[in-house]
Order: structure tokens, then C-alpha cells, then sequence
């Protein structure tokens, strides 16, 4: 037997390996896409919003900063509840 570049196993293993690397390369911008968006929408209505304290503010800003996905998921859910919009 011929187990050459042109066996057809070869092809398909080289055909599936390619088509799984595009999709995982895909997944992968879209989810950086994500935590972009998260990234910029959580940080700027931190910005936008008035606290209480003013070093909570500080704090949520360093930790959105810090904590790339888990900084702005933990805003949304805490702290973005002690923050209120100025009235326009």
C-alpha cells in the first residue's frame, strides 16, 4: 500500500483539521469580541454613574481594569446597583 501526501485519509484528516481550526478560530474572535464590548459598555457606565463614596468608583473602575471578564461581570451584578444615573 501507498500511504503517500495523496492518500485520501490524509486529505480528509488535513481537510477536518483545517475546518475545526477555522471554527475555534471563529469562537475565539467572537468571544474576544465579547469582552471587548463587556469591557467598554461596564467602564463607561461606571464612569457615568454616581456613587455614595467616591472611592467606590475608583475601586470598581481598577477592577474592571484589572479583572478583564470577571471585573465587569461582577459590576453588572453588584455594583452597578449602588451606582445611580445623574439626572439630565
Amino acid at each position: 500500500m501507498d500511504y503517500g501526501a495523496n492518500d485520501a485519509a490524509t486529505v480528509a484528516t488535513g481537510t477536518a483539521f483545517a475546518g475545526v481550526a477555522v471554527i475555534i478560530t471563529i469562537l475565539w474572535i467572537i468571544f474576544w469580541l465579547g469582552g471587548v464590548i463587556l469591557f467598554i459598555w461596564t467602564l463607561i457606565d461606571c464612569i457615568r454613574r454616581n456613587f455614595q463614596n467616591p472611592n467606590d468608583k475608583t475601586l470598581w473602575i481598577i477592577l474592571i481594569v484589572l479583572l478583564y471578564w470577571v471585573g465587569p461581570i461582577l459590576y453588572l451584578i453588584i455594583g452597578r446597583k449602588k451606582g445611580t444615573l445623574p439626572a439630565k
